[in-house]
């Protein structure tokens, strides 16, 4: 229902509940039954009492009872009133006081009592919070009676020789109303409806409530003198306020607060204790300074001890509750929240204890490490919703294949520690690792969709090879043979030794020198010759750049030794930079030769670097700074790293041809490519990889068939192809017969440093001098 709706259906019981309550006082006020101030109140209470039950019954379908119960609490206590202005009760404490006024205006306090804290509670009857708020409400409640009665009503009463049941009635209203203050209060401090005027119409209701009973029951023990009209005053504000209340659209914030967020304590949690120990004391100190004697002493006595009672219980929750949420902090700290295994810390743990205990230890431990394949792929593919979705289902069925002694972690992303116990030796346990590994055959479902993952594992043992006795080694080693795992081709099961320690060992220190090396400029640039095989004379179009590392230390280091590590390490971006950088300042300076300004530098771009937006502006740089023309360099990049997303490649090598560099698919045939993925990639060159080249020099007719194929197919999309690894005239004159377009190998040249590359390329055409041509006479004429 919205505002305007909820707004109209109020105006309409507003103005029937006029309409009856001018009626049926006019009647009443015409047969003298009604004075015209008492008049006046019934007014104002019929009128709003009549808007809360007509208006709150289209809105709030049950949520409507706790005012439906406001409205006849109110309704019981403006009768009482009536009742004791007619029966001139006031001040009368003695056993002929009619008890009739009280009978209506005690069980309306209780009632009122029971509404509002329904009403400041919300929907959340089980809520911690508000069990507590209604503790130290009624504490406070008690230990105001208990000074209140000791040191104020029961002296007087005790003059009168007032009855029990007076005595009662006389301070309920009051206590009961201090009560609903202190559960008002909270609207006032509660985030989500202290702003809400429904929340501080109530609370001011209740204060005024207070000050008509507290003002009665002064008036009762003859503290004051009040007239009648400010007690009918007092009555019709109250009733008015509490109406508006119901009435105010912010009601509804009182319901819903709960749905976004619950309620927040009157006072922080010390501050609530502070008072809650207080009121432990006060009724305390009632007892033993109160000049009560005899019965009345007992009274106070009684309420004391319902004060401790309540207290007790009161700080009993609050101790509860505080180991609950140290237990709760505990197991956040040692587990995961995702799929609620332990962590790293934990494992860790277990693992100490399990080392430790001479027993366990003897019967053989193993820890595998596991870390699921291409996970990210999954993130990427179905939203990292569907990939915790996946983590969840990969743990329980990790629970389901081990034995129930066995300790099953997750310690961070997609990689789990399960701790094998009574393992006797590695075949043992490489078997119970394979069936971990084999759980994952089935496939997983993630919505809608079926996914099939594999996994990688390490297992490292306690006994083997040598005892080892910390965990976090147990645990790391595990982790490296998982990575052994990885480089076998994945999905298998990796056993750890000794040597792997080692390759770690110097996988790290290789690492740190690669490091020195960006540093210290240990790198350097050499070249290899790019022949046209179009004619019968050699001509050199261009030369590949490849990166060579020489330091002080480890001399020549192969690249097959330090690029991976680059790339797993990221400085592979700043080398990647300075290897475009070099190539196409050495470039400039050769094409200042004679016949030499159309040759062109290739240079290899790492998957790293092509995820960088900054590949694009340096690349631009570095060909303003060198004064070179776009086409002067040729960025290749390998299928396989286009094949991981072809629609990004495409859009990469889209941009690449925006800026007018030329562009070379390396090592084709090698990885996923068809026809139709090659059609999507705008490429000027298609580089045949060398283990096919090198079957024409076998004469092995289905590499030569293959090469064909690649070469029409090229051919077809306007690309020229340069076949790598010549080193036999036997594979030139194929790769000539075949219609190959370029060629390069240590047939025509090793790799070459800068100094010497002018030298190379005119040895190559001896007799007719130095002929170069560009990329158009090679064939490759995409995007040109």
């Amino acid at each position: 229902m919205t505002n305007a709706q909820l707004a109209r259906n109020q105006a309409v019981a507003v103005a029937a509940a006029v309409v009856g309550a001018v009626a049926v006082l006019g009647v009443l006020e015409g047969f003298g039954l009604l004075a015209g101030g008492e008049a006046a109140t019934l007014a104002v209470g019929a009128v709003f009492l009549g808007a809360m039950v007509v208006a709150t019954r289209p809105s709030r379908s049950t949520w409507r009872w706790p005012w439906l119960a406001l409205a006849v609490a109110l309704g019981l206590l403006l009768c009482a009133g009536l009742a004791r202005a007619h029966l001139h009760t006031v001040g009368n404490l003695t056993a002929s006081r009619s008890l009739v006024p009280d009978a209506m205006g005690v069980p309306g306090s209780l009632l009122a009592a029971v509404a509002v804290t329904l009403v400041t509670r919300g929907r959340a009857p089980r809520d911690r919070v508000d069990v507590d708020m209604v503790l130290d409400a009624l504490i406070f409640a008690l230990a105001s009676l208990a000074v209140v009665w000791a040191f104020v009503v029961d002296p007087i009463l005790a003059r009168h020789h007032a009855p029990g049941a007076v005595r009662v009635v006389v301070v309920c209203s009051p206590v009961v109303d201090l009560f609903m203050v202190a559960m008002t209060g909270r609207l006032l401090f509660d985030r989500a409806t202290r702003r809400a005027w429904s929340g501080r119409l109530l609370a001011a209701a209740v204060v005024a409530l207070f000050a008509r009973d507290a003002a009665l029951a002064a008036s009762d023990l003859g503290l004051v003198s009040m007239d009648w009209p400010l007690f009918d005053a007092l009555s019709a504000t109250a009733v008015a306020l509490f109406g508006g209340a119901a009435l105010h659209p912010s009601a509804r914030l009182l319901e819903l607060r709960r749905l976004n967020g619950g309620a927040r304590p009157l006072f922080p949690t010390p501050a609530r204790l502070f008072l809650v120990t207080l009121a432990l004391i006060v009724p305390t100190l009632v007892v033993v300074l109160s000049p009560a004697r005899g019965g009345d002493r007992l009274a106070v006595t009684g309420v004391a001890v319902v004060t401790a009672a309540v207290t007790t219980w009161r700080v009993f929750r609050a101790l509860r509750s505080s180991a609950s949420s140290e237990a709760k902090l505990a197991h956040q700290a040692t587990h995961d929240e995702l799929t609620g295994l332990p962590n790293r810390v934990l494992v860790e743990q277990w693992v100490s204890g399990m080392l430790d205990e001479p027993g366990l230890s003897r019967a053989g431990l193993a820890v595998v490490f596991l870390d699921i394949d291409r996970f990210k792929l999954v993130n990427d593919t179905f939203g990292h919703a569907n990939g915790d979705v996946l983590l969840g289902q990969v743990a329980r069925r990790i629970g389901e294949v081990v034995g129930p002694r066995d300790i099953v972690a997750r310690i961070g992303g997609d990689e789990f520690v399960i701790v094998l116990e009574n393992v006797a030796g590695t075949e043992q346990a490489r078997q119970r690792a394979e069936r971990i590994r084999r759980s994952f055959d089935d496939a997983f479902f993630l919505g809608q969709s079926e996914v099939f993952v594999t996994a990688s594992l390490g297992v490292s043992l306690s006994e083997h090879p040598e005892p080892v006795i910390d965990a976090e080694t147990l645990i790391r080693d595990a982790d490296t043979a998982m990575y052994q795992a990885k480089e076998a081709g994945r999905d298998t099961v990796s056993i750890f030794d000794a040597s792997m320690r080692e390759r770690i060992a110097d996988r790290l220190s290789l690492e740190h020198d690669l490091r020195l090396a960006v540093e210290r400029e240990e790198f350097r640039l050499v070249y290899q010759p790019i022949i046209s095989l179009a004619g019968r004379e050699r001509r050199v179009i261009g030369l590949e750049a490849l990166l060579r590392w020489e330091g002080p230390a480890r001399g020549l280091v192969p690249p097959g030794m330090f690029i991976g590590i680059a790339e797993d390490s990221g400085l592979i971006v700043e080398i990647g930079d300075w290897v475009i950088h070099e190539a196409c300042r050495q470039l400039a300076s050769w094409r200042q030769e004679p016949d030499l300004h159309d040759l062109f530098v290739s240079v290899n771009v790492s998957a790293l670097q092509l995820k960088k937006a900054a590949l694009l502006p340096r690349i631009r740089g570095a060909l303003a700074q060198s004064r070179l023309s776009t086409e002067a360099l040729c960025i290749e990049l390998t299928e396989s790293l286009l094949m991981e997303s072809p629609a990004d490649g495409t859009a990469l090598l889209t941009r690449l041809k925006e800026l007018g560099v030329r562009l070379a698919l390396d090592d084709f045939g090698t990885g996923y490519s068809s026809l139709a993925y090659l059609r999507q990639f705008p490429v000027d060159y298609v580089k045949v990889d060398q283990s096919f080249t090198v079957g024409l020099a076998r004469q092995d007719p289905s590499d030569e068939t293959l090469v064909a194929a690649i070469v029409s197919m090229a051919r077809a999309l306007g690309a020229a192809t340069i076949a790598e690894g010549v080193e036999e005239p036997r594979q030139e004159d194929r790769l000539r017969a075949i219609g190959a377009d370029c060629a390069q190998g240590f047939y025509y040249s090793r790799p070459v440093p800068a100094e010497r590359v002018v030298e190379t390329i005119r040895s190559l055409a001896p007799r007719r001098g130095l002929r170069l041509v560009s990329g158009d006479a090679a064939g490759g004429r995409r995007g040109r």
